[in-house]
């Protein structure tokens, strides 16, 4: 062997030299180890993703007779609507606080409190998230009042980036 190649191999300890073949238990070790990771992969996927195929489809949310739509009648939309125009000040307020002079940051922080409380009225009412936002979108069309006897603001503030 040349000098040279006795540096360059001293130099990279032994990198260059090709490895032994592995013994047949080890070869069987990092098998069933690659095959346990891969049964536990297919798992954790298939228990992450059956919630969400498995879920009940919404019901068809078509007009029904007598007042009907989006599957609930009048009496309780306007019921819906009323809880979420009531908390509609609070969550206001609080944009407010937390963002003084940052329009468009208040608005968001309203509808952060506006997604919980419809999420909360979904599950007390029993019914979808969607109704719920077809029930606050008709309000709203409909000029429905809210919690200070005056229709819900139909628009948002544009967009503006926040400033240091």
């Amino acid at each position: 062997m040349a000098p040279l190649d006795r540096v360059v191999r001293d130099l990279l300890g032994g990198w260059t030299e090709p490895a032994p073949p592995p013994s047949r238990a080890r070869f069987a070790a990092h098998t069933a180890a690659a095959a346990l990771a891969l049964i536990a992969g297919a798992i954790a996927t298939v228990r992450t993703a059956r919630p969400i195929l498995d879920a009940p489809k919404p019901p068809v949310l078509a007009d029904g007779a007598a007042g009907v739509k989006f599957g609930l009648a009048e009496a309780d939309r306007r019921a819906i609507f009323k809880e979420i125009a009531a908390a509609e000040p609070y969550g206001r307020a609080q944009g407010l606080a937390g963002f003084p002079e940052q329009p468009w940051s208040q608005e968001d922080h309203r509808c952060a409190f506006e997604r919980d409380t419809t999420r909360s009225l979904a599950a007390r009412k029993g019914v979808s998230l969607t109704q719920i936002y077809l029930v606050l979108d008709e309000g709203i069309r409909a000029q429905w009042p809210g919690a200070d006897g005056k229709p819900l603001r139909a628009t948002t503030v544009p967009l503006a980036p926040r400033r240091r």
